[in-house]
């Protein structure tokens, strides 16, 4: 593991940029979309046209899939270069998505929606005072009895003991990065480079890492009860050693 190195606290505001989108673009297949959409339907159990929040929303893929599956869906995203793809993809595909501008620590709903869907390790960004202030917006943005619907690598069981550096290639380019564990705050720190079309990007990010048990215990201060944890989109429990946690909770 590489010797530590600086992150700002900030990161996650001006990262997501065109070539980051890109590179997600590229790097995740449609299986796996499919695999999670299919997994947010299947344990949302609401018939459409239920109300869905994606927060953040990326370039909406599971927006998308999501509205095209029946349900009304808005997606909120801090990225204008996220959301102006969101918002053309979603143009080319003829599929009515409202995508926001927002920062999701100040989420807002106009009314509250049956379901809210958190993906790909979001709620990883901020440290814990600032985690559960966000899961009570969640709470506040949803009906009750609404599901919320979470998924995150960046869960200790999921992590420990954190894997070596890596790197890998994808259509387009390459992705390679460092990583460093402050140990003192829990945060997991990665130093990337991102090379895509040619062209190479610096980037830095990180995510502040609780157990399975963190997570219920602040879901549930916020209003919410947990009510399935799973280590992949089939259903498998989650444990030590699973790939992912995708975490079902109802509003209480």
């Amino acid at each position: 593991m590489t010797a530590d190195f600086f992150v700002p606290s900030d990161w996650y505001q001006s990262f997501f940029t065109v070539p980051v989108m890109r590179f997600w673009e590229a790097a995740v297949p449609a299986e796996a979309t499919a695999a999670e959409v299919a997994f947010v339907v299947r344990h949302l159990g609401m018939p459409s046209p239920a109300t869905i929040l994606d927060v953040p929303c990326g370039v909406g893929r599971h927006s998308r899939a999501l509205a095209k599956a029946g349900f009304i869906v808005v997606g909120f995203d801090i990225s204008e270069a996220a959301l102006d793809r969101a918002r053309a993809h979603a143009r080319a595909e003829n599929v009515a998505v409202r995508f926001v501008h927002a920062d999701m620590l100040q989420l807002e709903a106009e009314t509250p929606s049956d379901a809210i869907i958190c993906l790909g390790n979001s709620i990883g960004y901020f440290e814990p005072a600032r985690t559960e202030s966000l899961l009570r917006r969640f709470a506040a943005a949803l009906h009750v009895g609404g599901r919320l619907i979470i998924d995150t690598s960046i869960c200790a069981e999921s992590l420990l003991p954190i894997a070596a550096d890596r790197r890998f290639a994808f259509p387009g380019g390459s992705y390679v990065q460092e990583i460093a564990y402050d140990a003192v705050r829990s945060i997991l720190k990665t130093r990337a480079q991102l090379t895509i079309d040619g062209e190479t990007h610096e980037l830095r990010y990180r995510h502040f890492v609780m157990t399975s048990g963190e997570l219920v215990r602040s879901l549930s201060t916020a209003g919410f009860d947990a009510c399935g944890l799973y280590g992949d989109t089939q259903d498998a429990a989650f444990g030590p050693g699973s790939p992912r946690l995708l975490l079902v909770a109802v509003r209480r």
